[in-house]
């Protein structure tokens, strides 16, 4: 997905973002995005979140290993995330948070509002011990 909203100048202003969802196994989806979560794109972002954290999941992980900015728009589709996953009783995880993601977290306060785990295989293996 590419989006590509016009500025005031219409002059394009491009914002590259992709989200793919996988099923790891029954009940655990996988969310990857990439590319940069911001305004332009936070419509795009909110849609794949609000397709997976939806009953019959039981686990969604959200890898952002591929962001490569992340605004307050974004923080809020986390955010989002977070309170949908807690109304259906779905457990939530951030994967792959590096730091076009996890600096704006940090210094907002809501990093420790998540799980965060290094990556999929190593929230799998958490949830399993």
């Amino acid at each position: 997905m590419t989006s590509q909203p016009e500025s005031p100048d219409h002059d394009m202003v491009r914002t590259i973002f992709d989200a793919v969802t996988e099923e790891l196994e029954p009940g655990v989806l996988l969310v990857r995005m990439s590319g940069e979560i911001d305004i332009a794109s936070t419509d795009l972002a909110a849609e794949a979140i609000r397709a997976a954290v939806v009953p019959p999941a039981r686990l969604v992980l959200i890898d952002l290993s591929a962001v490569t900015f992340c605004s307050s728009a974004g923080l809020g589709n986390l955010v989002e995330a977070r309170r949908l996953a807690g109304q259906h009783g779905i457990d939530l995880a951030l994967v792959g948070v590096g730091r076009p993601v996890d600096r704006p977290l940090s210094i907002t306060g809501l990093g420790g509002q998540f799980r965060i785990f290094a990556s999929a295989a190593d929230a799998l293996r958490q949830r399993e011990s």
